[in-house]
């Protein structure tokens, strides 16, 4: 069985996928000098939007950017003034459970696009290949875990780890309890150029975010960098929407109309000043996995971040989560190089699997209270 120091020395790391996770890493098993190799199916970095603001938490984020020794580039992108945030009720007045100020545990904002690229190019040349959509993964006769790609040749490593998100290829093979809906997903939008500044919207944002909140809804604005404004508006809906009601997100006219009939008991001129969006509409369905499920270590494999651990947006901890699996993993394969890669697999996972329990039933509890969701994970 290899040793952590074998698997520095001779063997390779295949991570799947190069999000904040994946990308987090390859640079903190980079810096120990173990072989990484990356594959994301986005065919550049660019290839798609990388969606809004996130915030780095000292505990965690943070942790792992210091980690990887991008503390002073994590600074020049990041934005302390952006953790201001309210809430309010649907008629835009304070909300009656306050509007926090200041999250004193949050950290400071950062573009979600701007913490992939810092990663990205901390990396080793050629450590990413763009355009892989891996089909399978499975089992080498000589021990090792081989790769299938959709139009490439195939990949052998001696660990492959899932950072794939939601509907990750590397998961089944670790456990084969999989991602429930919960009921509702998110539809983000960017709203006109004209009214990034100047604009009611504007003055009420801010430089931070707020979130609108009323009978089991919420319309949550956040301010990102360049000025650009982001919504996100919380539909109850089917999880194949919108084309179970016959339409698709690009139908931006029908998908708003949808929204605004979504929120007909709110304040008409809150919906009206909320709904002047402009450019392509994206939708998010929103997953959990069960808070206390528990798998068996696989020799070989394991996974970070969604591929794991996919909860609702609720408690805004996710990229939080996924850089700290991240970290405590390389931790876990460089704390003793004598250990085999499967005991120090298992040490991490262990951890992992105490804190989802935590953290997952945190944010199902914030989904009850504020949007009524209840998820039976008895049922089919």
């Amino acid at each position: 069985m290899m040793t952590c120091d074998e698997l520095r020395t001779a063997g390779t790391v295949a991570v799947v996928g190069a999000g904040p996770a994946g990308a987090t890493l390859a640079r903190l098993l980079q810096k120990k000098g173990f072989t990484v190799k990356v594959f994301e199916r986005d065919a550049s970095p660019s290839a798609r939007p990388q969606g809004g603001s996130l915030d780095l938490r000292k505990s965690a984020g943070q942790l792992a950017v210091d980690e990887a020794g991008l503390t002073k580039t994590f600074e020049r992108f990041s934005r302390i003034e952006a953790k201001e945030f309210k809430m309010l009720d649907s008629n835009g007045n304070p909300h009656p459970v306050g509007d926090g100020g200041t999250h004193e545990d949050a950290g400071p904002e950062i573009d979600r696009g701007d913490l992939r690229q810092l990663l990205l190019d901390s990396l080793s040349e050629d450590t990413v290949t763009w355009g892989q959509n891996v089909k399978s993964v499975s089992s080498s006769e000589n021990g090792k875990w081989k790769l299938e790609f959709n139009d490439q040749s195939s990949f052998e490593a001696d660990l492959v780890v899932g950072a794939d998100g939601v509907n990750s290829k590397v998961r089944p093979l670790i456990t084969s309890i999989r991602p429930r809906y919960i009921g509702m997903t998110m539809v983000a939008a960017v709203l006109k150029k004209e009214l990034w500044r100047n604009s009611e919207l504007s003055e009420i944002l801010g430089e931070g975010s707020v979130m609108f909140a009323d009978n089991n809804q919420t319309i949550f604005v956040q301010r990102c960098s360049k000025d650009l404004i982001l919504l996100y508006y919380s539909m109850v809906v089917e999880e194949d929407w919108p084309k179970s009601e016959g339409f698709g997100i690009k139908d931006t006219d029908s998908v708003m109309k949808a929204v605004k009939h979504a929120y007909k008991d709110w304040s008409p001129s809150l919906v009206e000043m909320l709904t002047q969006v402009d450019g392509k509409l994206h939708r998010w369905p929103l997953s959990v996995m069960p808070a206390d499920y528990t798998w068996e270590t696989q020799n070989g494999l394991t996974m970070v971040g969604d591929s794991s651990h996919v909860m609702p947006p609720f408690t805004g901890k996710g990229v939080n989560l996924a850089m700290l699996d991240s970290l405590e993993l390389a931790k876990s394969l460089t704390a003793d190089m004598t250990l085999n890669v499967d005991a120090a697999l298992q040490n991490f996972e262990k951890r992992m699997q105490l804190r989802t329990l935590k953290e997952t039933g945190e944010c199902l509890m914030v989904g009850k209270s504020i949007y009524g969701i209840h998820v039976d994970f008895s049922r089919p």
